[in-house]
């Protein structure tokens, strides 16, 4: 008796164990989108998210270039289009079309990437960008931004997209 006792507890110690690292992934839900993985602290990961949908709700507001201007570090940011990337906020905002409308762009974030000091951050999901031409031809890809908390904001540090 005393080994079948033994057995039926290492069975449920296993079966305990098991179901704890198969335990789904925390998530984060949005609107008309997957909900957003979550890795790490979920109170960083939120606020993270938060920041990456307000950035995105800029974007379709008032276009590309000033969503980046106020998301973007002004020193530190970087923004990788093909060949060497924009360094710092404003120049990102000229790369991205300045004042001229560059077109449509939105996205929505995947996955989040929260640091145990709360302070850094990585984002990657899915994009969709309009050109304004007569004939648009839309692309879709994927994007990674790394964000850094800075004085209570969290701020983009690098962005990058790639087509599909």
């Amino acid at each position: 008796m005393r080994n079948v006792s033994a057995k039926l507890g290492a069975i449920a110690v296993c079966t305990a164990l098991a179901a704890t690292c198969w335990a789904a992934e925390p998530t984060i839900p949005i609107a008309n989108h997957p909900a957003v993985i979550v890795h790490g602290p979920p109170a960083v990961a939120q606020a993270i998210v938060k920041t990456e949908l307000a950035f995105e709700a800029k974007s379709e507001a008032a276009g590309p270039a000033a969503a980046m201007r106020s998301f973007m570090d002004k020193t530190d940011g970087l923004s990788f289009a093909g060949g060497d990337p924009a360094r710092g906020a404003e120049a990102i905002y000229q790369a991205h079309g300045g004042d001229k409308p560059a077109g449509a762009l939105s996205w929505y974030p995947t996955e989040v990437f929260a640091s145990a000091g709360g302070d850094m951050g990585v984002t990657w999901g899915h994009f969709r960008f309009t050109p304004p031409t007569p004939k648009p031809v839309v692309v879709t890809g994927r994007y990674v931004t790394v964000w850094r908390k800075q004085g209570g904001a969290w701020r983009g540090i690098i962005d990058i997209g790639n087509p599909d």
